[in-house]
């Protein structure tokens, strides 16, 4: 079966990314075509995600400092992806939080779209984008929001199948499609992310792609108003910049980039891991509970099937400093401590679960797609 596998793009990482190589894995005896706008993975992600398969890219590849300043890209994007034409497949799938779904096709080729979100800065979070723009209120912003959303929408029209990665996801494809999906949680990696049994250590973790939607800069001036607790942050990413007045915070440690060992062992001695952005899913929220730590997230979004409050976790309302000191004022009052119990939530969400669900689904797919 000839195959072709379309990605936003190729740079850090994250959790996308992750979900990329666990459908790429569990396609590699066949004959895949990757298709990307640009790849920039280090030769260690190339080998765990892409499995040492190479990429067609776009002219964005060749564009200097592209990883750094990919979202400058966005008004071309939409012309780019188009520019690939997906002839003589078998199958088509896409996993796309952006663009990816934005291809030509022949339609008479089955079209699969595993969705992370719909493009979030012209949907439901347009406002909260539209806030840390500089252009976030003029006349020429919302016309250009206008025109993707128009372009969006054509372009999920040309999808079979939708698989979304959460509830909150399937409902926001229905609201900005019209779109029925089928929800097929993302593969957590919980036999790496495991329990330990060293002892507890008297800090909170923040970790993740240091981007401004995760608001870790909003958790950190929470903890630098709590002096007596400590947080550790690990993550980078173009949004460092918001936490140049909080480097000489002493309660406060940023770490930068660590390896997944590294990271691993941090998460598994933490009193607590705190996530405050809107998250469709979470890859890292399901990562931290699977070393039995619990979590103080955001109500909100994929958190709410991932956390069960007062057992796991506890998740608290506002997306604010006052709400994150309230979760740990909690957490001090009522810590959550049956670490097995935390790992045990987890599991629901392994790669094994994972590649059953999605092969049954593409299975599926194909049968009814062909009878048609």
């Amino acid at each position: 079966m000839k195959i072709a596998f379309v990605q936003d793009w190729f740079n850090a990482n994250g959790g996308a990314e992750k979900v990329a190589g666990a459908i790429l894995a569990l396609y590699k005896s066949e004959d895949v075509d990757i298709y990307a706008l640009f790849n920039k993975f280090t030769p260690a992600a190339k080998h765990e995600i892409l499995h040492d398969r190479a990429v067609k890219t776009s002219v964005l590849q060749h564009v200097p400092f592209i990883s750094r300043i990919y979202r400058l890209a966005l008004p071309v994007m939409p012309w780019l992806m188009k520019r690939f034409n997906l002839q003589g497949y078998d199958l088509i799938l896409s996993t796309s939080h952006a663009v990816a779904k934005g291809f030509r096709s022949d339609p008479k080729t089955l079209n699969i779209c595993y969705c992370h979100t719909p493009l979030r800065p012209i949907w439901d979070m347009y406002d909260d984008y539209a806030a840390t723009h500089h252009m976030g209120r003029t006349g020429f912003y919302k016309w250009f929001v206008n025109y993707l959303r128009r372009w969006d929408k054509r372009s999920a029209e040309r999808v079979h199948y939708f698989i979304a990665n959460s509830e909150h996801v399937r409902r926001r494809i229905q609201n900005s499609y019209g779109r029925d999906s089928t929800v097929i949680h993302p593969p957590v990696r919980v036999d790496k992310f495991a329990l330990s049994t060293a002892p507890r250590q008297d800090y909170y973790l923040c970790a993740g792609r240091v981007v401004p939607y995760k608001r870790m800069d909003m958790i950190a001036r929470a903890f630098k108003q709590m002096p007596d607790k400590k947080l550790v942050i690990i993550g980078d990413g173009w949004g460092a910049k918001e936490f140049d007045d909080l480097r000489d915070c002493k309660n406060i440690t940023w770490l930068g980039y660590k390896p997944d060992a590294e990271m691993i062992q941090y998460m598994q001695q933490a009193k607590a891991c705190i996530f405050a952005a809107k998250e469709d899913f979470g890859i890292v929220c399901v990562e931290a509970q699977a070393c039995g730590t619990p979590v103080l997230a955001l109500n909100y979004g994929g958190y709410k099937e991932t956390v069960i409050d007062g057992q796991t976790g506890y998740l608290f309302a506002e997306q604010s400093e006052q709400g994150v000191m309230e979760a740990v004022n909690k957490f001090e009052t009522n810590p959550l401590t049956n670490h097995t119990l935390i790992r045990e939530n987890s599991l629901r969400f392994s790669v094994e679960r994972f590649n059953k669900e999605f092969t049954e689904f593409v299975d599926a797919a194909r049968r009814q797609f062909n009878n048609e």
